[in-house]
């Protein structure tokens, strides 16, 4: 890696020792930051209404008190993120937006409701149908009514023009971030699959305007660079939330390198196309239906192992690695699925179960050298 595109990358990697600096400095500097649970809550309106959206995730450790109000079966990320809520580690958060997708989000936001004082929360309801005009009308009124919401609890209005540029800018950014994506799907060696990582990291934790000039100049310097050789396997890394590092650097330190994924923390976050502008919640929510679905959402005639066998194929993947949440029920149901159109494909793959607020086990090593010895020819 040039020197250049290490100093590029230092911002970047401000949230490795601490996720939430850039947050923390927005709230001394006077501003108003919401945390939101999944891509699916709408920023650009939190945006327009003159918050700095950030994603909210755990941090490894114990979860002690979120486990006094969870069932055991919840997932590690959702007791992780009500752990940190009830210690008052996101007191910097002037609000807290809830997306029900699985029901363990909708639990979590009325436990949150109860548990966590002095802090508002907005839950937004995405239609589990992901597709259809009743969709689309019942997402435009719940989208509407969040921005009520917002405009309530921030005081501020939210004119068409302010979400339109909130808008503007939020495409502008997953153009960016899809445009990266590619130059490493060509060229993997260019970046490390574990510093790509920490720069979709820091997408979720950056405002997006600073966020998307970091990124230019990464994107200018890596394109300086002569496409190189790459002799290690290729492993494209699936599956739900994945907030640890340790996981992706776990998987290159066996010898593979990450040129891809397909995580909501990752591309997914990314493939939202841009619509014709026009009335700005209808935009949205077109938006928000108009992308790869969640596996908890239905979206009729949509194929879950297409956008895997299109970026194995366009990117020269080797294999596969699903890293399953413990306890994720939407991916366990939808796994099954892809192994077997993978196999069809005579594509390898790995089911790896993860606690996303545990470190790396042994295990998971153990079991990714052993896979990367078989795609090794």
């Amino acid at each position: 890696m040039s020197s250049n595109i290490k100093s590029v990358l230092e911002p970047f990697e401000k949230v490795k020792d601490d996720l939430y600096f850039f947050a923390r400095q927005a709230k001394q500097n006077g501003e108003k930051v919401a945390g939101f649970l999944c891509t699916y809550s709408p920023q650009e309106l939190f945006h327009a209404g003159g918050y700095f959206p950030v994603r909210v995730i755990g941090k490894e450790g114990g979860t002690p008190l979120a486990d006094q109000w969870l069932q055991q079966y919840a997932c590690s990320f959702a007791k992780g993120v009500l752990n940190l809520g009830l210690t008052g580690d996101f007191s910097f958060l002037d609000l807290v937006v809830f997306s029900h997708t699985c029901d363990t989000m909708q639990n979590l936001a009325e436990v949150w409701r109860r548990r966590v004082e002095g802090m508002p929360i907005i839950v937004v309801s995405t239609p589990n149908l992901n597709g259809g005009d009743i969709a689309l009308t019942y997402l435009k009124r719940e989208l509407t009514r969040v921005k009520e919401e917002v405009e309530k609890i921030s005081g501020n209005t939210i004119t068409d023009a302010n979400l339109l540029e909130s808008i503007r800018i939020y495409d502008m950014h997953r153009n960016n971030m899809r445009k990266l994506y590619e130059i490493r799907r060509n060229n993997p060696s260019l970046l490390s699959g574990t510093d790509m990582f920490t720069v979709v990291l820091s997408s979720m934790l950056m405002k997006k305007e600073e966020h998307n000039k970091l990124l230019e100049v990464l994107i200018t310097e890596l394109q300086k660079v002569p496409s190189q050789k790459e002799d290690k396997p290729r492993i494209l890394v699936g599956g739900s939330v994945c907030q640890a590092q340790g996981f992706i650097q776990s998987i290159e330190m066996s010898g593979a390198i990450v040129s891809d994924d397909d995580l909501c923390m990752g591309s997914r976050s990314y493939v939202i196309p841009p619509i014709p502008q026009g009335d700005p919640i209808e935009m949205l929510a077109q938006m928000y239906l108009s992308r790869i679905p969640c596996p908890a959402f239905y979206k009729p005639g949509y194929d879950p192992a297409g956008p895997y066998i299109e970026k194995i194929k366009s990117g020269n993947v080797n294999g596969v690695i699903f890293l399953q949440t413990k306890f994720c029920d939407p991916y366990g149901f939808n796994y099954p699925y892809l192994r077997k159109r993978l196999e069809q494909e005579g594509i390898p793959s790995l089911l790896l179960e993860v606690e996303q607020n545990q470190p790396v086990p042994e295990a998971f090593r153990t079991r990714v050298e052993a896979f990367v010895e078989t795609l090794i020819k």
